[in-house]
């Protein structure tokens, strides 16, 4: 752990920023009432548009599981990773706010959850690039292959290489009060001696599997995809694609800037950069800010199928007016038949 003076900076949360582990006076009480605000607003935005957005899509492609193609059905996992990703917040915003209140075994099966949600949404999002690579640059060849089974399963190795990941916050995740405070908090225990290694290797398992290589995995499927259909009528008509891609660029986006921080982080843990305490309390902060951005991203992906997936937009639209909620002009009905679309367009 670093240091600012005689006291270490306690610090073992990688996945949800705790605002009650302070070290003074390296991370003084100020940052508390900051995380306090800010994190039950952002929070509770997520929260509310994560569940009416992911719900939506979940609803959609199982209510029209006839048409679903192949892609559909990455889309409907990446849509249930997101929504129970989005369940566990009221617990976070709850601890930023009062301590964590729940007990020993909730704070290890929330971390569990939001671990196993976490890693699910970024690693489909990996199938989806990888499918659409198969499908595109290797079509006459996988065709045959590129069968419902095999998407099943590559959806139930995602679940449970998960699972295993979650695991970590089950066995070390556990309720930790600061002798100078009187809130609790969710976080990571280790023992004494290896506290430094735990630490280093769980940054390194969320850095590589978290962020770095889905991203390299995405890049290098989409570039493939753009130079084989860039210069062909073909590449116009890939409606999907667009949405696709425009999937990946909001991941990048979110979550770019909180891997940046933490690399930070993590090099002044090393001891590779110098710190200070103001420093310190700029890393914290900057944590805070950056992972609620990442989590923006879990209600970004129905939005996106809103605006730029026409399907998509159709049946939402029409879920709706069958409920009462709104009712389809008749322009907007004729306007969604001339352009048709495929479930491919969802």
């Amino acid at each position: 752990m670093s240091t600012c003076g005689e006291v270490p900076r306690e610090d073992y949360s990688d996945f949800v920023p705790s605002s009650l582990l302070y070290a003074q006076p390296c991370k003084p009480i100020m940052i508390g009432h900051f995380n306090s605000l800010f994190i039950p607003i952002i929070y509770s935005i997520v929260l509310l548009l994560g569940v009416f957005g992911n719900g939506m899509l979940i609803f959609i492609i199982a209510r029209y599981k006839h048409s679903r193609t192949l892609m559909d059905t990455f889309i409907f996992h990446l849509a249930v990773a997101d929504f129970l990703l989005v369940l566990t917040l009221p617990f976070w915003m709850t601890e930023a706010i009062s301590g964590w209140v729940f007990g020993s075994a909730m704070c290890k099966i929330t971390g569990g959850i939001f671990a196993l949600n976490l890693y699910s949404s970024i690693l489909f999002l990996v199938c989806i690039s990888f499918d659409r690579y198969m499908a595109i640059i290797h079509a006459i060849h996988i065709h045959r292959k590129r069968k419902p089974m095999y998407i099943h399963s590559a959806c139930l190795i995602v679940w449970a290489s998960c699972v295993l990941l979650a695991v970590i916050d089950l066995i070390f995740r556990d309720v930790y009060e600061p002798s100078y405070l009187d809130l609790k908090a969710c976080t990571y225990l280790f023992g004494a001696e290896n506290a430094e290694s735990w630490k280093l290797a769980l940054r390194l398992v969320h850095h590589c599997l978290g962020f770095f290589l889905p991203v390299a995995a995405m890049l290098y499927c989409y570039c493939m995809i753009f130079r084989t259909l860039w210069h062909t009528s073909i590449f116009k008509r890939q409606k999907s694609l667009k949405v696709i891609v425009a999937i990946v660029v909001v991941f990048v986006a979110c979550w770019l800037p909180y891997n940046a921080v933490l690399f930070v982080d993590t090099l002044q843990s090393l001891g590779a950069i110098e710190t200070h305490c103001a420093m310190l309390n700029i890393l914290d902060i900057s944590r805070t800010i950056t992972q609620s951005l990442g989590l923006v991203h879990s209600c970004l992906n129905p939005l996106l199928y809103a605006f730029i997936g026409v399907k998509f937009r159709r049946e939402m639209l029409s879920v709706l007016a069958d409920i009462g909620s709104l009712k389809v002009p008749r322009l907007i009905s004729r306007q969604s038949s001339r352009e048709g679309g495929t479930s491919s367009e969802l």
